[in-house]
């Protein structure tokens, strides 16, 4: 590619941030703007296979990394990762929950001011069509429809636990995104239906593809960051059995938690020593890079339906409950959900000997603010190959507590008559176990998942935190014209699942991006 040919900016990853980021760049008709994909981009509806469009399950299969992860020094667990323009956002579960203001704010004492409550809420805004809500905290005129489960849409299952939580105590919330939201209600899906999942990729990509300034490039593995002296020149690309380089301006890296670290590493920025150890030559040493990945930890009391009770393609879950943790009394740090049914053979597999069924339902336990922190390392210098994904669960007494605290909750929460009436039996649980301290941290121990929220191994802060991988406005210290925008950047978890949240960095970093 001729110089005359080199883009302004090349968006690596057409995900949750990737494609919002690349959407509001290239409305500058003046800006060159390339996506990489590494998986497949469908162009319309009609094309789009029905994993991709059915909201009412996740898609694990079909459109997937097939990464594995280190969960525990003993136990290794498949670790889903989207491989389509969407990404996670169009395989995911649908649910839109924002990070509370607080989480924000602490990202900004963390020397990000720019990314302060105040700061990000325009872009939550900016990204939603909120089918609900109106007033100062939400938004109507975004991409990206957010739908309320109505009453009349509720499983039997999901207005027991409502019921259940409501019964226990628990406040009740109709909108779980306002800033001063807590207890249990409606999940918030992105959605405008009670099945269909609005992907980035179907909100934000039918106003951008037409446009002459914009390329995108399915099927494309990014190899490495092209680099000279400090500079960015481009991208080093493979489709098929062809490599490639593509000229730019800028790069900036939106290819997930996972996947933009391995991309730094293998262009040279990373650990010196693990570089080394791989023959790689080493561009820059920054040792936060790979480093810091946290995932939320989750398990739950798991149950086998009585025939007729299993919710078959019924929502997986459509009441959430975002609580204090009994220990921890940090505001939204523990979540709990009725999940209308998990296929064993996909998720918890380890469970499905001791079920004797290939599918259960679940009163599920989410630890939102773990401790422990993990690595991502690559196995190999081939892009083709899965990086080493350490994931560290249970490293700390905290995050052992928060779940055995959650499950006895949990457990309580399960008691409920209309609950337990749709139970054949409980799956490894019963009240011997949840009274023993021990027992009920070797069924945590057991029985642990990843939620895939995977956050924090290219971190934002200031140059001389000497773990910091990007500083506020998601630009490489020590590079010129490499960025990094998506979950990689986040210093801490947010108390939600993610995704929202990562759309809104791409918007975020959009508009710090825009002016120059």
């Amino acid at each position: 590619m001729s110089a005359l040919d080199a883009f302004d900016d090349i968006i690596v990853g057409a995900g949750s941030s990737g494609i919002p980021l690349a959407t509001r760049l290239s409305a500058d008709p003046s800006r060159r703007v390339a996506l990489i994909e590494a998986g497949p981009d469908y162009l319309t509806s009609a094309e789009t296979p029905d994993d991709l469009l059915d909201g009412n399950e996740m898609s694990l299969i079909d459109h997937d990394w097939r990464f594995t992860a280190n969960l525990l020094p003993v136990r290794k667990t498949r670790y889903f990762q989207a491989k389509v323009t969407g990404g996670a956002s169009a395989v995911g579960n649908t649910i839109a929950i924002r990070g509370i203001p607080d989480d924000f704010e602490t990202w900004a004492a963390a020397g990000n001011p720019e990314w302060a409550w105040p700061k990000v809420l325009p872009h939550f805004l900016a990204l939603e069509n909120d089918l609900d809500f109106g007033g100062e905290f939400h938004g109507h005129d975004g991409p990206v429809p957010i739908r309320r489960w109505r009453p009349e849409d509720l499983t039997r299952a999901q207005q027991a636990f409502y019921e259940g939580c409501l019964t226990a105590g628990f406040p009740r919330t109709d909108d779980h995104n306002h800033p001063a939201s807590t207890g249990v209600g409606p999940t918030p899906s992105n959605r405008r239906d009670t099945r269909t999942r609005v992907s980035t990729a179907m909100a934000y990509l039918p106003q951008a593809r037409a446009r002459d300034n914009f390329t995108i490039m399915a099927d494309t593995v990014v190899s490495r960051v092209l680099l000279d002296d400090g500079v960015v020149r481009g991208v080093e690309v493979v489709t098929g059995s062809t490599t490639q380089q593509l000229r730019a301006r800028r790069v900036i890296l939106a290819a997930g938690a996972v996947s933009s670290p391995a991309i730094l590493l293998r262009s040279g920025i990373g650990p010196q020593d693990e570089l080394r150890r791989l023959g790689i030559d080493v561009r820059l040493d920054l040792p936060g890079v790979g480093a810091g990945l946290s995932d939320q930890a989750r398990s739950g009391v798991f149950m086998v339906p009585k025939p007729g009770a299993e919710n078959f393609g019924q929502s997986v879950g459509q009441i959430v409950m975002r609580t204090a943790g009994t220990g921890t009394k940090r505001e939204n740090d523990v979540y709990y959900a009725m999940v209308n049914h998990f296929n064993l053979a996909v998720q918890f597999p380890h469970l499905r000997a001791a079920a004797q069924a290939e599918r259960v339902f679940v009163v599920l336990v989410v630890d939102r603010e773990p401790s422990s922190r993990g690595r991502v390392r690559l196995a190999s210098t081939d892009p083709r190959e899965a990086p080493r994904i350490d994931l560290n669960f249970l490293s700390t007494e905290r995050d052992y507590q928060s779940l055995v605290d959650g499950l006895r909750v949990g457990w309580q929460l399960a008691q409920e008559p209309t609950i337990r009436d749709l139970a054949e039996r409980v799956v490894l649980l019963d009240d011997s176990i949840i009274d023993s301290d021990d027992k009920v941290r070797d069924y945590v121990t057991a029985t642990v998942e990843p939620a895939y929220n995977p956050i924090g191994t290219a971190r934002m802060g200031p140059a001389d935190d000497p773990m910091s991988v990007v500083d506020q406005r998601c630009a490489v210290h020590g590079i010129d014209g490499l960025h990094v925008a998506d979950a990689s950047v986040m210093p801490t978890m947010v108390r939600a699942n993610i995704n929202l949240s990562v759309i809104m960095i791409g918007e975020r970093v959009a508009e710090l991006l825009r002016a120059s």
